[in-house]
């Protein structure tokens, strides 16, 4: 007698080739990650662009602070300027005086935005750079493979009962476990422990619903299901 179990998609004998239940698995991973991690990311990813974004202006206004401190001392140098900003542009001078110095308060101008512009560019081409470092800070973490949570998951608390996967009963025990895990009278604490993957501890994915599992086992199923 052959004991393996047939394909659970599409019911054909055990066979190494099907694909059918890789293919469903990649989907089902692929959907339970957008459900344990979507939120998530979306936060890291807003709280990263923030800091990135604000340290990008900070380090743009140190750069431009200093070469606007310049552009004023280099104009207050020039010969008759205060005279000239005195009357508004049209100090009590000769026409020759006045038209050198514009020229020259032309050219100072222009050379401060070109430097504004060159400080900006060099401050947005860190972004990449800047991006990294934040995102380094973040901390994902997954459980130890001690952890109770990992040797005793809820649904395994009936020891795998063709019960359908009760959902609604695991999630009483799973609030039972954790307030007896975290009461003092019902025993010791055992606090769980954690590696690092990557900043910020990320708990378990949210639980997944699971079809039921029939007593007299499946019925053949269509030739193909359509994705969970």
């Amino acid at each position: 007698m052959d004991a393996a179990p047939n394909c659970a998609i599409c019911n054909a004998p055990a066979n190494p080739e099907c694909p059918c239940e890789s293919e469903r698995l990649q989907i089902a991973v692929k959907q339970a990650e957008h459900r344990a991690m979507e939120t998530r990311l979306a936060e890291i990813r807003d709280w990263v662009i923030s800091h990135a974004r604000q340290h990008i202006l900070n380090a743009f206004e140190r750069l431009t602070s200093t070469r606007k401190q310049a552009h004023s001392a280099y104009l207050s140098s020039l010969p008759n300027y205060s005279v000239y900003m005195q009357y508004s542009g049209h100090p009590p001078i000769h026409q020759i005086y006045i038209s050198q110095l514009q020229g020259q308060i032309a050219e100072a101008h222009a050379e401060l935005k070109r430097g504004i512009d060159a400080d900006w560019r060099a401050s947005v081409l860190r972004y990449p750079e800047v991006l990294d470092y934040f995102y380094s800070l973040i901390e994902l973490r997954i459980p130890s493979e001690r952890s109770p949570r990992v040797v005793e998951p809820p649904f395994a608390a009936a020891g795998y009962a063709d019960r359908g996967y009760d959902h609604s009963r695991i999630g009483r025990e799973v609030k039972k476990k954790k307030r007896r895990d975290r009461d003092p009278s019902a025993g010791p604490y055992r606090e769980e422990q954690f590696h690092t993957v990557v900043g910020r501890a990320m708990r378990g994915p949210p639980t997944a619903p699971t079809p039921p599992v029939q007593p007299g086992g499946y019925a053949r199923p269509p030739a193909m299901y359509p994705p969970y």
